[in-house]
């Protein structure tokens, strides 16, 4: 987890110095706020689901298991609502630019299959880390 979000920060710092040159500030800008969001976002999410795997591990078998469950999904839903009136106020507070707000957003996803194709290339290949 900490290489996904090592990568998506790096690829975001790289997308937002190459678009402040060639395109703008805003644009730089833009694609680091949603950048930050994503992995702001990605990080709370790693902990919530580290938390809920160390619950699930520590009450195998028991009976009532299923509140940690909806818990976490409320959790989420919630972050996901914190996010949308983030990006909303933020958009009626500083001038973004939609397609680097984007490019920032998707850093954790690119990110995620980056690494994921590294992975399976390397299994496929018989190289480990």
């Amino acid at each position: 987890m900490q290489r996904i979000l090592l990568l998506a920060v790096t690829l975001a710092l790289v997308i937002a110095g190459v678009g402040w040159f060639f395109v703008s500030a805003g644009f730089a800008l833009s694609v680091t706020i949603g950048a930050a969001l994503a992995c702001g976002s990605f990080f709370l999410l790693q902990r919530d689901v580290r938390r809920l795997m160390e619950h699930v591990a520590a009450t195998a078998g028991s009976a009532g298991g299923m509140l940690p469950k909806v818990g976490f999904f409320v959790k989420a839903l919630g972050r996901f609502v914190i996010l949308a009136l983030v990006l909303f106020t933020v958009a009626n507070k500083i001038n973004i630019q939609p397609l680097g707000l984007v490019l920032g957003l998707v850093t954790i996803m690119v990110s995620t299959v980056v690494l994921g194709l590294l992975r399976k290339r390397e299994r496929l290949s018989g190289i480990s880390d």
